[in-house]
């Protein structure tokens, strides 16, 4: 069973979640019911999976130093301000400038099919913009946040500064509006990159072999946050890793775990709320 979960874990998750969020679409639930059902479901398989294979015993998270400060950001970015209403406020500005889209995409194609190259499309703007938070020191102070953790766990993946999190996702939806994609595979590319989210932090064991060249999975995404910059400046895709073998910057090497287990960033972080939200704007 240990095995069944680091191998097939990750595929039963996705593709069981993902294709019920397809049906539940099409059968007209709301893409706030959808996104509600998805986030759960896959939660409870996640906490599952970190209870029963965990990666490292010491990256189990404590309720001062990493949940609570993952759910007050949580709490401010999603509920409080509402970040995916700015997401699309700013996309639909965004293309209205660059003079309106275009009306070419194939919706005429099954949504699964649409999924695939939305995620795809959607995941150029997304690298550009992570990579772009390692290289600007400016735009690091805001990112800087979501890599400050000496932990990882499955609620790391919604720890993002405001501002962050919000100009990512707009990198993200940008092109897909500019060619025309429908409002449902907008939500599903969202359904897709929560769940995702979850997955690429977990604190279980993963042997996900082949997918790794597809897939910006948690084996990767550990060697992201590594506290080294010259290892964590790679593996930039938020849902697929298709674009770092473009643009030469996968990374997987295959060595001992005691580097992997480095995380963080160098000097102090603090977890406080305030901290968090004003920091990367004092000199």
């Amino acid at each position: 069973m240990r095995l069944l979960f680091s191998r097939f874990g990750y595929l039963i998750c996705i593709f069981s979640v993902m294709g019920l969020s397809i049906s539940f679409i099409e059968l007209g639930y709301s893409e706030l019911q959808v996104l509600l059902f998805a986030s759960i479901a896959s939660m409870i398989f996640i906490l599952f999976c970190e209870f029963y294979i965990p990666l490292f015993k010491k990256w189990k998270p404590n309720l001062k130093d990493n949940f609570f400060p993952d759910a007050s950001l949580f709490f401010v970015n999603y509920i409080l301000l509402q970040s995916q209403l700015l997401q699309i406020f700013l996309a639909s500005i965004a293309i209205q400038f660059a003079g309106g889209g275009l009306n070419v995409w194939p919706s005429e194609f099954p949504i699964a099919i649409q999924l695939v190259l939305a995620l795809i499309i959607s995941e150029l703007g997304l690298y550009w913009f992570h990579r772009a938070c390692h290289e600007i020191p400016f735009l690091w102070r805001f990112h800087k946040i979501h890599h400050n953790p000496k932990k990882l766990y499955w609620f790391n993946a919604t720890r993002f500064h405001y501002i962050d999190v919000t100009l990512l996702q707009v990198c993200g939806v940008v092109p897909l509006l500019f060619f025309g994609a429908e409002a449902k595979i907008i939500v599903l590319v969202t359904i897709f990159s929560a769940v995702h989210g979850y997955w690429q932090h977990v604190n279980a064991k993963q042997d996900q072999g082949i997918l790794n060249y597809f897939f910006s999975g948690p084996e990767l995404h550990r060697w992201h946050h590594n506290i080294e910059s010259e290892i964590a400046n790679h593996n930039y895709g938020n849902n697929l890793i298709v674009w770092d073998h473009v643009f030469k910057t996968f990374y997987w090497p295959r060595i001992g775990s005691q580097k992997l287990e480095n995380i963080g960033v160098q000097g102090n972080s603090s977890n406080n709320l305030r901290s968090m939200i004003l920091g990367p704007f004092k000199r």
